[in-house]
């Protein structure tokens, strides 16, 4: 048996239609970070998806290791979401990291069962084995799967979800790949973008920025789509101004020089990624009425394209 490395970069959804057919099933879109999950003899170890450590971040996800039912000696390794909720109890990816939001862990995948790997074996089989492996509470579940595509989409909507993912049935686990196998639609227009400036605040944004200049990328060149003046809150504009001083330059980063107001843009190096809401892309390229809605630490700036 070939040997796991870890961290293990966890397979990844397609963009396009929703797929039918009795070789698909369907779960819900969770709107979190992605969190991979090992643990072995009681230690529990979580890696982002680009493999950082954070089970600092997440200490309460040391539970998981309670939860198995047969832990056994060997590794687990579990493929899931980390997700936070509102007051209401809908969950949102701006939620994450902050202290006075609920959280939890939503597993939807098994990737090695007491030290057997697992990720060539079809995707119903890994399917059963997590339902018998992993104990479901409040904050640690497995997500739930369907085959009926459309009341999935009618809950999801009616439940504030992101969308929905399916998944053919006989897929195998493909590690960091962004495989056809599991396509993703989403209810909503969201798209990650890299941050390479800031327009400077007037006003009672005197003391921070007005707004983010951010773009994707097309190859190896930063494209600009546009700048994100809302969402943040006080509490978040000051980070967030922290961070941006941290990285400012004298060198515009986007392929062309947007036009801006003169002397209001100070540019940074673009090693921030953020996570946007939008009603549309325009003809020009560029994101209509984005919303803000928190920093990504789990996608490096070079991955970040236009999706849809």
């Amino acid at each position: 048996m070939p040997k796991v490395t870890w961290p293990i970069a966890p397979m990844k959804a397609a963009t396009a239609k929703l797929p039918r057919g009795d070789d698909w099933v369907y779960e819900p879109k969770w709107d979190g970070h992605r969190a991979v999950v090992r643990v072995q003899a009681g230690r529990v170890e979580v890696a982002s998806s680009t493999g950082k450590e954070r089970q600092t971040s997440w200490p309460w996800l040391a539970d998981i290791a309670a939860q198995l039912t047969e832990p056994g000696s060997g590794a687990w390794v579990i493929d899931g979401e980390v997700v936070a909720m509102d007051d209401d109890g809908k969950h949102g990816f701006q939620y994450v990291g902050r202290p006075d939001r609920p959280h939890a862990f939503v597993a939807f995948d098994l990737l090695m069962a007491d030290g057997v790997d697992l990720q060539g074996q079809p995707w119903h089989e890994r399917r059963q084995r997590l339902e018998h492996a992993l104990r479901n509470t409040a904050q640690i579940f497995v997500t739930p799967v369907t085959d009926d595509a459309d009341a999935l989409l009618a809950a999801t909507i009616a439940n504030g979800f992101e969308g929905v993912i399916a998944k053919r049935r006989g897929s195998i686990y493909q590690p960091g790949r962004r495989s056809p196998s599991w396509v993703k639609v989403k209810h909503r227009s969201e798209q990650e973008v890299v941050v390479g400036g800031y327009l400077i605040g007037t006003g009672s944004r005197s003391t921070s920025f007005g707004s983010l200049l951010v773009g994707v990328y097309e190859g190896t060149a930063l494209r600009f789509a546009g700048a994100v003046g809302t969402g943040f809150t006080d509490l978040v504009l000051r980070d967030l101004q922290n961070r941006l001083r941290e990285h400012e330059s004298e060198h515009c980063p986007f392929d062309s020089e947007p036009k801006l107001p003169r002397g209001k843009a100070v540019w940074v190096r673009p090693v921030l990624v953020a996570q946007v809401a939008f009603m549309e892309w325009t003809e020009y390229g560029h994101l209509r009425h984005p919303v803000y809605l928190g920093l990504r630490d789990d996608k490096p700036p070079r991955q970040v394209v236009r999706e849809g």
